[in-house]
């Protein structure tokens, strides 16, 4: 922390023209990164449009495609778990590199896939990748932003993440239904972004001090937190699984929702709640990224309640404009909860010096998302989706809850105010 104070305070006193060059590159590289996780999450949710066409082709029921998102929710899971140390041996910079490079990996399983065996394989991989981008993207973008202001970062890599999501599942949607070749069209574009990611990442010069080791000489183990690290992640935990999990719910029950309240069968227009929840998710922190990490996890909680309600009652009733109504304020408060734990969790890591901080955070939030997406696809042959909704729709908010009043007992959390970037 003093370091970075004492090296803010020699930037300063450079001439001016210097000056304004530093914080237009440095700009430029925090965006990249941003740009990236990006990428990678608009790749995460694009499989998930293209299930029905798989469905079609290979004969595959419910069962199947939820295993094949189980191979993804493993892999990035595991990886968080025995991979967490690679950015800390590796540095962020070369671990998000390898990351990207492994999602160009899966996008070549995806597109010569002959099978249900071969997808889970891809999205196996595609989860290695996401989990070794995540935590390693939330140190490198708040080493990068020209102010190191840990919210602000926070508050993009959230935005980056949920409009990710939601463009992804849109935008394959879209392919679905208007594109030739539909089951490769889509792995081709976000191949070549990731390669055009992973080259531009490649180009920044390393922001950290500590040398890198080589790769060959790293050994996966299991990712374990120093004495006292443990508090914040369990003062993180109701908001982070609250959060993700409606995420999950919506990709679950998102589509065949909006098929139903809508009356159509076009896949692109049916994820339109998925572009709604992860949408508002993207843009709450952006506009609301000056509150304090405790308001905006009161605030985001109470959203996440409210929200669900309203769409849970709507969905009974039939008013798709209750239904995204409560979509819409859902999502904002996803948006909020996730940049709140984000930027507490990174403050966390930062103080302590805990490199296993980021990645069991994240392994909690992809355990939250995936627990929905699995479980109601093993219980889709006994039951329906207006009592799986309502069902964890309630479960989801009473964690809500809980987590709006731990936020509202803890202490607020004194630091320096968000700059823009």
């Amino acid at each position: 922390m003093i370091s970075s104070a004492v090296s803010r305070v020699r930037r300063d006193q450079r001439p001016p023209r210097i000056r304004s060059a530093e914080r237009a590159r440095r700009r430029w590289e925090f965006w990249t990164v941003a740009g990236a996780v990006f990428v990678v999450m608009a790749a995460s949710s694009a499989p998930s449009a293209l299930y029905g066409l798989y469905q079609q082709r290979w004969h595959l029921d419910t069962m199947t495609t939820t295993v094949i998102y189980a191979c993804y929710a493993v892999g990035a899971v595991l990886t968080l778990l025995l991979a967490g140390s690679l950015s800390e041996h590796i540095g962020s910079k070369r671990t998000i590199i390898v990351s990207l490079a492994v999602i160009v990996c899966c996008f070549l399983a995806f597109m010569l896939a002959t099978g249900a065996w071969v997808l889970g394989l891809a999205r196996l991989v595609q989860g290695v990748g996401v989990g070794l981008l995540t935590s390693s993207a939330g140190t490198a973008l708040g080493r990068l932003h020209r102010n190191e202001d840990r919210k602000r970062a926070a508050a993009v890599n959230s935005a980056a993440t949920s409009t990710g999501i939601a463009l992804g599942a849109v935008c394959s949607g879209l392919v679905v239904e208007h594109a030739p070749a539909p089951l490769l069209v889509p792995f081709v574009v976000l191949a070549v972004l990731s390669t055009a990611g992973l080259l531009a990442v490649a180009a920044i010069p390393a922001w950290e001090a500590r040398p890198a080791r080589p790769l060959w000489t790293w050994r996966p183990r299991l990712t374990r937190l120093r004495a006292g690290s443990g508090k914040v992640l369990l003062r993180a935990a109701p908001v982070v699984t609250a959060s993700w999990a409606v995420v999950g719910l919506y990709l679950a029950l998102g589509v065949e929702m909006t098929s139903t309240l809508l009356h159509t069968r076009d896949r692109a227009l049916s994820a339109l709640v998925i572009l709604v929840v992860q949408g508002c998710g993207g843009l709450a922190p952006m506009l609301l990224g000056r509150m304090s990490d405790r308001s905006a996890s009161v605030t985001g909680s109470a959203s996440l309640v409210a929200g669900l309600a309203m769409s849970v009652w709507a969905y009974g009733n039939a008013d798709a404009g209750v239904f995204f109504t409560g979509a819409a304020v859902t999502g904002a408060g996803f948006g909020l909860c996730f940049m709140a734990s984000m930027s507490t969790v990174t403050a966390a890591a930062r103080d302590s010096d805990d490199g296993a901080v980021l990645p069991l955070f994240f392994a909690m939030a992809y355990v939250a998302v995936s627990v929905p997406v699995v479980a109601l696809g093993v219980a889709s042959s006994w039951l329906s989706v207006r009592s799986a909704y309502a069902g964890f729709g309630l479960a989801v908010g009473l964690v809500a809850v809980a987590a709006a009043v731990l936020a509202l007992c803890s202490p607020p959390a004194v630091g320096r105010k968000a700059e823009p970037v």
